[in-house]
């Protein structure tokens, strides 16, 4: 006869059963724990070197940040030398254009100073030129007037007088009269000469319009003369410098 309170053979085997799976879950358990223990370590490994890491990249960063304001700062400081020096030559440049135009003006007011003063010299040189043109002949006919003056002097009503009733002494006083005329005509003459004017004669020369002022004609007659040609002349005619100044007036063959 069978005991109930005593386990079966397969209540035993069930029990067994379960017992291992328990051992085995218990123990998959354990390896599951252990994996997340060693993932958590590793995760704190990491943790503990990523501010390292981040330390440093933040440290290179400052220092690049550094070299790049380092440099942007020397680029800016180059930039204002390069600036304050161009600045600088700008303001020399125009400090000598400053000069130059000052100078330049200085000039034109001499150089318009200059021609006015030139033109007023020049304006009173022409105006005297105009003016003392005939200086020079004037001074040689003052000789002239001398000499005229001279031979009025000889012929006075007294001498004149006293000559009516002596023949001998009128013949020495006409005779003083007419040495001195004719020497005063020869100082006119040498006078005209001396500043280009002198005197011509067309006795016999060809009638020539330019030169000549016909105021009656000649008959040809007996003369022999060739007509058109001048016969006589009742005022000679004067060149200055090859220039006419007077016609010579005269009487034509016809």
């Amino acid at each position: 006869m069978m005991n109930n309170d005593a386990p079966s053979s397969s209540s035993r085997l069930f029990i067994s059963s379960f017992a291992s799976r328990g051992k085995n879950t218990s123990s998959r358990c354990v390896s599951t724990t252990s994996l997340a223990r060693n993932t958590q370590k590793e995760g704190e490994r990491e943790q503990q070197q990523q501010p390292k890491g981040d330390d440093d990249g933040g440290k290179n960063n400052s220092q690049e940040k550094k070299a790049a304001t380092a440099e942007g700062d020397g680029a800016t400081g180059g930039g204002k030398e390069q600036e304050e020096e161009q600045n600088e030559q700008e303001q020399n440049e125009m400090a000598e254009k400053d000069a130059l135009i000052v100078e330049l003006n200085e000039r034109h007011l001499r150089t318009l100073a200059d021609m006015e003063n030139l033109r007023t010299r020049t304006q009173r040189q022409n105006e005297d030129a105009k003016k003392f043109a005939v200086q020079g002949f004037a001074k040689d006919l003052l000789d002239v007037a001398d000499n005229m003056d001279r031979a009025c002097a000889t012929v006075t009503e007294e001498i004149i007088a006293e000559a009516k009733n002596d023949a001998g002494k009128l013949e020495t006083l006409l005779r003083s009269f007419k040495e001195g005329v004719e020497l005063t005509q020869r100082q006119l003459s040498s006078g005209f000469k001396k500043n280009g004017l002198v005197k011509f004669d067309p006795v016999d020369e060809p009638f020539d319009a330019n030169e000549h002022m016909a105021l009656f004609n000649v008959p040809v007659g007996e003369t022999k003369k060739e007509p058109g040609s001048v016969a006589v002349v009742t005022k000679a005619g004067y060149r200055l410098h090859d220039r006419v100044v007077r016609a010579a007036e005269v009487g034509v063959y016809q």
